[in-house]
């Protein structure tokens, strides 16, 4: 059992180390995104012309959307808004998990003697159910963490790559009207 309360959390904290990646990722993109639109919104170039400005605003918009949406969903990888006993529909059902889950342990014992009486008067079949209590919420807070990271990852690949696109677009616009 600890073996795999161990693996959760290592895998949890990989979880959280790679969104830490894709909000790094979406900073930088956000700067590119914010050098190119300030390029347009100082005043479209005149080789490009107004209409031609305003479609690469609005592919450097729409990129920049992606991105608040990609990070919206990496900080939740993060932070969860709601605690796991709420964010779960059997959540309220399952039994305390004192010692393992410092959400119950603080709710539920509010002393340094309460915490004391209540690991002393563990058994080891109830200090088994509240680890499988704890291994069970870290499996699902685990899954749901790690879908958020595929969307967020997803959603930031699709800011990149509109990105790339108005960037590219501006670029070859620009050049082809120099010569």
């Amino acid at each position: 059992m600890q073996w795999h309360l161990d693996r959760y959390d290592r895998l949890r904290a990989s979880t959280a180390s790679r969104a830490s990646v894709v909000l790094s990722a979406g900073a930088i993109l956000s700067a590119g995104n914010a050098v190119v639109l300030a390029r347009l919104i100082d005043g479209p170039d005149p080789r490009i012309g107004s209409a031609l400005a305003l479609l690469f605003g609005a592919g450097l918009l729409t990129s920049t959307a992606l991105v608040v949406m990609s990070l919206i969903f990496a900080t939740g990888v993060l932070v969860t808004s709601k605690a796991s006993r709420e964010t779960f529909s059997d959540g309220r059902d399952l039994p305390l998990a004192l010692t393992f889950n410092p959400s119950d342990t603080v709710r539920e014992l509010r002393t340094y003697t309460d915490f004391k009486s209540a690991v002393a008067g563990q058994d080891f079949t109830a200090m088994l159910e509240a680890a499988q209590v704890e291994l069970w919420i870290g499996i699902r807070q685990h899954r749901l963490r790690y879908l958020r990271l595929r969307s967020a990852a997803r959603v930031l690949r699709w800011a990149a790559v509109t990105f790339l696109v108005s960037l590219a677009g501006f670029v070859i616009t620009v050049l082809s009207k120099m010569h």
